[in-house]
């Protein structure tokens, strides 16, 4: 697998990569252990919210984010030389229910040279679309990518 240094990371590069079924039943696992809100667990209460539904969680919509994320940094032909999160800027633009159909896009938004050696600072837009083309979370990262061994 070859490495992705920060030299080769272009700003406007756009990726869609991989794509997650929004599962009932992992739904609500993962928001009766994590965030029990009724909302997120109890049918009739969920009914008599703005949402008339249940709603996925928070948390487990950045899950799937990050599931869907991953293969760009891993499951490529390249990887990244991802070396550390800095900051994130992070809106939830839509709610996320069962059966929803979600994919996920990324856009290299900036890059410049970090004030320390070997570094290079990032800034993405990585995003899930649900079935209808709208946005339902969008993450603004900061991260740090090693530049190129001499």
């Amino acid at each position: 697998m070859r490495t992705l240094y920060f030299e080769e990371i272009v700003e406007g590069a756009v990726e869609w990569r991989g794509a997650a079924h929004v599962d009932k039943a992992e739904m609500l696992a993962y928001a009766r252990t994590n965030d029990p809100w009724p909302v997120h667990v109890d049918e009739e209460a969920a009914k008599r919210t703005p949402f008339a539904r249940l709603t996925a969680s928070g948390g487990y919509v950045i899950t799937l984010w990050y599931r869907l994320s991953h293969p760009i940094l891993n499951n490529c032909p390249e990887r990244m030389a991802f070396i550390a999160g800095v900051d994130w800027h992070l809106k939830f633009r839509r709610p996320v229910h069962s059966g929803d159909h979600l994919r996920f896009r990324t856009k290299v938004l900036s890059k410049r040279p970090s004030s320390k050696p070997g570094r290079g600072v990032v800034t993405s837009l990585g995003e899930l679309i649900n079935q209808d083309e709208e946005t339902v979370l969008a993450i603004e990262a900061i991260y740090l990518v090693a530049t190129c061994p001499q």
